[in-house]
């Protein structure tokens, strides 16, 4: 009920980013760099606990900012107040600790929380960076005719992010952190060198965001040889359960297909989907299989 009364309030004040065009928007950008032949690179961060390390005092000085008053905010700083945790193993427990800052994680309320504060992160990036967030997951990219011109905007870029991350409480790993070159243009072409608390991040061929892996010619392949697998240890559930002897009904099989199977291949189908068609084909056994099971 907090939390229905919370989204009811946030939502039509424009308070919440749009989280919603983050991986297909950032999709387009790529599509656009290859169709205008220059370079897109992107630099994806990971935050080191994210939940654990939210600033509680900032979460209320940002809600005191976005005008809430009454009753909700005072539930909200009671709901942070004096959290406790404590370790069971087994039928033993250890003793009770306070949980001095973060969010408790897996509460409805606290994805809201922490939302709340990381929104305002987007707004550090210069002009000719675009930035987009998916609540914890977060990537920036440039695009441009000269890698160089890249380096200096996404290195501005990073300034600002470390620098709002520390008044915030947030930290980036610059270990864990990584970034992706998106060129189709032939010949040599050296990568960008950007630092991020004295360490280089480190440029890929491939990086995985939101379950899904993009390479650096957006070719998908590796990403449907990873599915393939998963979807390979699925379909071997399947025919196991499959015997004609004791196995499951036909209306079982169709759930578990649908459940095990089909909802691996549509995760990330409207992205993964512009690959070319032979690499698409590449999933075809998988669903024939499945269907002359079931």
């Amino acid at each position: 009920m907090a939390r229905a009364n919370f989204s009811y309030f946030m939502a039509p004040s424009n308070n919440y980013p749009n989280f919603k065009t983050g991986v297909v928007f950032g999709k387009a950008l790529h599509r656009l760099a290859f169709l205008q032949k220059k370079h897109l690179v992107a630099i994806f961060f990971d935050i080191e606990k994210a939940y654990d390390r939210t600033w509680r005092h900032g979460i209320l000085s940002d809600l005191y900012a976005f005008g809430l008053r009454g009753n909700l905010p005072i539930f909200i700083r009671n709901f942070l107040r004096l959290r406790k945790f404590q370790v069971r193993v087994g039928f033993e427990f250890s003793v009770s600790y306070i949980q001095e800052e973060g969010v408790p994680q897996g509460s409805v309320l606290s994805v809201c929380l922490f939302i709340i504060k990381i929104n305002n992160i987007l707004h550090q990036l210069p002009s000719f960076v675009k930035g987009h967030l998916y609540v914890d997951d977060l990537y920036i990219s440039c695009t441009g005719n000269h890698i160089s011109f890249i380096e200096r905007q996404l290195q501005t870029a990073i300034q600002k992010i470390k620098h709002w991350s520390d008044v915030n409480g947030f930290n980036f790993s610059a270990s864990k952190s990584s970034g992706v070159h998106f060129c189709r243009k032939r010949g040599l072409h050296l990568d960008p060198e950007i630092e991020m608390d004295g360490r280089i991040i480190q440029i890929e061929n491939q990086v995985r965001f939101l379950g899904i892996l993009f390479d650096r010619k957006l070719t998908f392949l590796s990403h449907v040889k990873y599915l393939r697998k998963r979807c390979e240890r699925a379909l071997n559930i399947l025919k196991v359960l499959s015997n004609t002897s004791w196995g499951s009904d036909r209306l079982s099989l169709q759930r578990i297909y649908r459940a095990a199977i089909l909802s691996k291949l549509d995760y990330g189908s409207a992205i993964y989907g512009s690959a070319r068609k032979s690499v698409l084909e590449k999933l075809d056994p998988i669903h024939h299989s499945a269907l002359r099971l079931c």
